[in-house]
């Protein structure tokens, strides 16, 4: 899994920043439920990024529907840079690796 961390300049909110801009102006990303934690990509066989906020910082983990999370990573930090580029502080990003399930 690609947890990204997304960490905002002097006490602003990443999550609220993102929420009013994929409400109000996105054009290729949109909110997949109605508690505004899970973002999609009008591509609709990319997956979903599940977003979080913990002390403003965005939280959002990658579930990309294929194996290969490259497009969504691209499309998503890529985006944060494009909107938000003097708010942010740092983009941190985490590979963690997926726990397999036992069978009983």
């Amino acid at each position: 899994m690609i947890t990204i961390q997304v960490i905002p300049r002097g006490g602003r909110d990443a999550y609220k920043l993102l929420r009013h801009k994929v409400i109000h102006e996105a054009q290729t990303w949109s909110w997949a439920n109605k508690a505004k934690t899970r973002l999609s990509h009008t591509r609709k066989d990319s997956g979903y990024i599940e977003v979080s906020s913990a002390d403003n910082v965005l939280i959002a983990q990658l579930h990309p529907q294929d194996s290969d999370p490259y497009f969504l990573v691209e499309k998503f930090v890529g985006r944060l840079v494009a909107w938000f580029e003097p708010e942010l502080f740092a983009i941190n990003i985490q590979f963690i690796p997926d726990e397999k399930k036992k069978r009983k």
